[in-house]
């Protein structure tokens, strides 16, 4: 029997019916749906303002022909950098375990920004090179 400090073999043998020997493990959580994870990022208050800023610079640029898809991309790219330091934020090295949830929330914001900004300027661009060639096939 493995000797643990404060325990003595008169505790042990009083509580011998409520004791369990064996591994310990954590209790599963609940696993959220990918519609529910989809959800929260997308209603991040973070998120919706990069979003928001993104189209507007795609509506601008489909309307004013102005090209701002390089900007779009970069407001996509800081938006990675604002997810990143704001899962740093929480971070505490001497409870790495307790600050990954934290962090991970941070790379969803980077992620989805990054992933919104190239988006839109992948399709304004598609958009805009049909359009061309639909102005030069009707001239």
């Amino acid at each position: 029997m493995a000797k643990i400090e404060g325990i003595s073999k008169k505790i042990i043998t009083s509580n011998r019916a409520s004791l369990t020997l064996g591994v310990c493990s954590v209790a599963p959580q609940p696993q959220q749906t990918p519609q529910a994870a989809l959800m929260e990022v997308l209603l991040d208050p973070i998120n919706i303002l990069f979003v928001i800023i993104i189209f507007v610079l795609g509506f601008l640029d489909h309307t004013t022909g102005k090209d701002l898809k390089s900007q779009i991309v970069s407001v996509g790219v800081l938006g990675t950098f604002v997810g990143i330091f704001i899962g740093l934020q929480a971070f505490n090295p001497d409870d790495i375990v307790n600050s990954v949830n934290d962090i991970l929330m941070g790379l969803k914001t980077a992620f989805f920004t990054s992933i919104v900004g190239m988006s839109v300027s992948t399709i304004l661009s598609i958009v805009q090179k049909f359009s061309k060639k639909r102005d030069r096939e009707g001239e």
